[in-house]
């Protein structure tokens, strides 16, 4: 399988969640390049630093992904004003993007240190799924508005990703695990899943070997993948009988318990097909996932 190069990908829109979308995660801070001035806003005795950035100066920063960013913005507002409308634009690799509006009104914890004449306004959040690769980020205040931002980046060791269907199956099964539907895509020998993705990207690849009551301990299996037009891989799994997950529909089989492996995909669109190269079972249940900034990639 050939492996993903280091590509910036065209898009014609940026992945952007707003406020209280975000899952619980651990954030790191990730200091922009360019911004048009510091600014310090005070909460609690604290003492916190923010970078300004307006519609001709805009908040710039480089990162690389699949990873997701999370920008803190507050506007800032005059005095003696309770409500306003503002609006930010995000822009990934100099393409345009989308624009988000937000209403805010004035913090009543937090002011700045060195102004009598402005209030922060209370925090409305920027959530950015970052592809894979390098990629420039700006953030553009709209208008004549001023906002005061903090950029931090997902400290997890793994991105957050998104399940994708593939385009063809011998059948599809659904699993239970506690209180939780697992859809998964059954591959045999003869009929492969057929999976479509569009890179750069890395697709996580979740396997679980069906069991029959016939089948006991551990069992090793062989997954053939095969890009169209190029040559099989080979990928060797040991799998047991789990502990944890049923099928919902068929009581005389076992799932088993979960294997995976990685494959990197170049830019552009691919179609690989995923068999059961060699078992004792018939029958193999696969599902794909790839992070979640990489469903915007472009052929």
């Amino acid at each position: 399988m050939r492996r993903a190069r280091a590509a910036l990908s065209a898009l014609a829109a940026v992945t952007v969640l707003v406020a209280g979308t975000s899952l619980a995660a651990d954030w790191k801070v990730l200091e922009p390049a360019r911004y048009a001035s510091k600014a310090r806003i005070e909460i609690d005795s604290k003492k916190i630093t923010y970078y300004r950035f307006d519609a001709g100066n805009p908040l710039v920063f480089s990162i690389e992904g699949p990873t997701r960013v999370k920008v803190l913005t507050r506007l800032r507002l005059p005095t003696g004003v309770d409500a306003a409308d503002y609006a930010i634009s995000v822009l990934r690799d100099g393409t345009r993007g989308v624009h988000e509006q937000f209403t805010t009104k004035p913090s009543t914890q937090a002011v700045y240190v060195r102004s009598e004449d402005h209030h922060p306004g209370v925090i409305r959040r920027v959530y950015i799924d970052v592809p894979t690769g390098q990629h420039g980020y700006e953030l553009r205040a709209m208008g004549d508005a001023v906002v005061d931002a903090k950029v931090f980046e997902s400290a997890a060791s793994t991105p957050s990703r998104a399940s994708l269907a593939p385009l063809s199956y011998a059948s599809v099964e659904t699993f239970l695990h506690r209180d939780k539907e697992l859809t998964y895509y059954v591959a045999t020998a003869q009929k492969p899943v057929v999976f479509e993705v569009i890179g750069p990207t890395t697709v996580k690849v979740n396997t679980r070997l069906v069991f029959n009551q016939m089948m006991f301990g551990a069992q090793t299996y062989v997954v053939g993948v095969r890009e169209v037009g190029e040559a099989e891989i080979l990928y060797k799994l040991k799998g047991v009988p789990s502990e944890t997950v049923v099928f919902r529909d068929r009581q005389d089989l076992i799932p088993g318990a979960l294997r995976y492996f990685m494959l990197d995909v170049e830019p552009g669109k691919h179609t690989y097909e995923f068999r059961l190269a060699d078992a004792v079972s018939p029958e193999l249940a696969v599902k794909f996932y790839v992070p979640r900034g990489d469903l915007l990639n472009e052929p």
